[in-house]
């Protein structure tokens, strides 16, 4: 499936660059594709407050240039690399860009880089996102378990029905499978009478059909 190209009018920037050639050419072009450019040299523990897109010298930049620990940048990043030494390789690696200019900036470039770093930093973000919710799900399936247990011993069913029960219970209350177990666990009194009501439910379903 396509990735929609955004639209940057209107976004905000920040150029982290000493006054040089390159940094007049990066703004004017950035400013002709319709954002709002500010430039900051020298820096130090910049916040990502107030803006969209960060471009930073990848040449110049040290520990401590941005206020948020190293490898989580809250918003894309921009990398303006000219040297090929490893150490300034690996400190930009570090920063986690989501795309990256090589020195000197020309006419061309500057609209792919924006579109492939906020494309990467989205996707990132996805995958992070997706990586915690399977860490809580299975850091939460021995309550679910022991919620199953506990439903089908205090009912008599076995374990797919107490499952299927937890699921209807849990959809009707909008809340997940996992959150639900955990309020068995700690106030069972108040979910047995909700899961009873439930069940008769499902049982008088399975009478019409």
């Amino acid at each position: 499936m396509r990735t929609a190209l955004p639209n940057f009018r209107g976004q905000r920037a920040l150029v982290l660059h000493w006054k040089d050639n390159n940094r007049v050419t990066l703004v004017r072009q950035l400013e002709t594709l319709g954002l709002k450019v500010e430039v900051l040299w020298p820096a130090d523990g910049v916040s990502a407050n107030n803006y969209d897109v960060i471009f930073f010298d990848a040449d110049q930049g040290y520990d401590g240039l941005f206020a948020w620990p190293p490898d989580q940048p809250p918003i894309p990043l921009i990398a303006l690399m000219g040297s090929e030494a490893p150490g300034r390789i690996e400190w930009t690696l570090s920063c986690a860009p989501s795309a990256y200019l090589v020195k000197p900036i020309g006419s061309t470039g500057v609209f792919s880089a924006l579109a492939i770093a906020f494309h990467t930093f989205e996707t990132r973000k996805q995958f992070k996102d997706e990586i915690v919710e399977l860490t809580r799900r299975t850091k939460s399936r021995p309550i679910v378990f022991k919620a199953i247990l506990s439903v089908m011993a205090h009912f008599g069913i076995g374990d797919d029905e107490a499952y299927r029960l937890l699921r209807a219970e849990s959809m009707s209350q909008r809340i997940s499978i996992e959150i639900l177990s955990e309020h068995i666990a700690s106030n069972a009194e108040v979910e047995w009478d909700r899961l009873a009501i439930r069940k008769k439910g499902n049982l008088r379903q399975v009478n019409r059909r």
